[in-house]
């Protein structure tokens, strides 16, 4: 019945919020761009560059995509924040500890972002700050292609979903490429250091796959991740429907599967926001998914739905539809959700 419910919400699906297909292009695109940005730098530190390419080439080539990369994370960070579905707030993108939505993968992103931003810093003052320390914060830019690989495993929607595996698999097999050449090239007195940089990357290339494979590749990874169960959305509190018509409104919420594979979807009314709605996938002793309906925290009924195209549920005098939008990562895997309740009467 889990998968029959999801599959009906699945059928039922529309597109969301932009903002929501924006940020995850973006945040594809510029760990694309980063990648080419990190991959140009080692090569280029090894004189790798080719007999015809004069050196200030592949060093504004270098930069130029290192500003990209800036400019397209900048965008991936408004679209986030802009995203009324996803409520990560300007605070949360700041300050790399205590938000409410993955808390660890997003500070793993605002730590990406923060090298990032010294560097740049850094490089526009390049003068004052000194070739050594310049170069000691440049060398340290490196660690923020690790660390947004894992931000975008971690957090995004789409671990599992094919293209973006075969993004992240591309740019790390070019990272790999480069660190390779660069590691074989060097002084022989330089071998024991180059040695010891290989077994750091051996070792994280083998804990990160056991992570990926153990975590975001596995269905339940959005609630393990610290995805909320319940989402407060953020607007202004609207009238709550007076008289014996009926209403259609927008829903926001999340959807959380557990290790035992049931599912739990948590939605608000985002017109009457003390109305929320919580269905659960059926127990033992259940045929059908149970959907909670409760205003200012007083339930209003608990009551079995009928499965379709969307969920049905008679609450009182009234009849509801319930339907969900979202892809089908997110219904099947957990995340961010939007939906329409549509009554035939006033819900008291």
């Amino acid at each position: 019945m889990t998968a029959h419910l999801l599959a009906a919400a699945a059928a039922a699906a529309d597109s969301p919020s932009w903002y929501w297909y924006a940020t995850r292009g973006l945040g594809a695109a510029t760990l694309l761009v980063l990648t080419g940005a990190v991959v140009l730098g080692i090569v280029t530190a090894t004189g790798w560059v080719g007999a015809r390419t004069p050196a200030f080439v592949a060093a504004d080539l270098h930069r130029n995509l290192s500003l990209l990369a800036i400019f397209l994370l900048t965008a991936h960070i408004v679209t986030t924040v802009l995203d009324p579905f996803a409520h990560i707030s300007v605070r949360d993108v700041i300050i790399p500890v205590g938000a409410a939505y993955r808390p660890v993968w997003l500070g793993l992103g605002v730590a990406a972002t923060w090298i990032l931003v010294g560097v740049a810093g850094t490089s526009l003052l390049r003068d004052r700050v000194g070739s050594r320390l310049w170069r000691l914060i440049h060398w340290a830019a490196y660690a923020s292609w690790p660390l947004a690989v894992i931000h975008g495993l971690g957090t995004g929607s789409d671990a599992q979903a094919p293209w973006l595996i075969a993004v992240v698999t591309a740019c790390i097999v070019a990272v790999l490429f480069a660190l390779v050449f660069r590691l074989r090239q060097g002084r022989p007195a330089t071998r024991p250091v180059r040695a010891s940089a290989s077994i750091v990357v051996a070792a994280f290339l083998v804990g990160a796959g056991v992570w990926a494979f153990t975590g975001p590749f596995q269905p339940g990874w959005a609630a393990k991740a610290g995805t909320p169960p319940v989402k407060v959305v953020a607007v202004k509190p609207g009238p709550v429907h007076p008289g014996p018509g009926g209403f259609s409104d927008p829903l926001a919420g999340v959807v959380a599967r557990d290790s035992s594979g049931n599912v739990q979807i948590s939605m608000r009314d985002m017109v009457d926001t003390g109305l929320t709605i919580a269905v659960r996938s059926p127990n033992s002793s259940e045929t059908l998914p149970v959907v909670t309906i409760a205003r200012d925290g007083r339930v209003l009924c608990a009551v079995p739905a009928t499965v379709g195209t969307s969920l049905y549920v008679v609450c009182g005098t009234a009849r509801l539809t319930i339907a969900l939008d979202g892809p089908g990562s997110v219904l099947n895997g957990g995340g961010q959700i939007t939906g329409q309740l549509i009554t035939s009467g006033p819900l008291n």
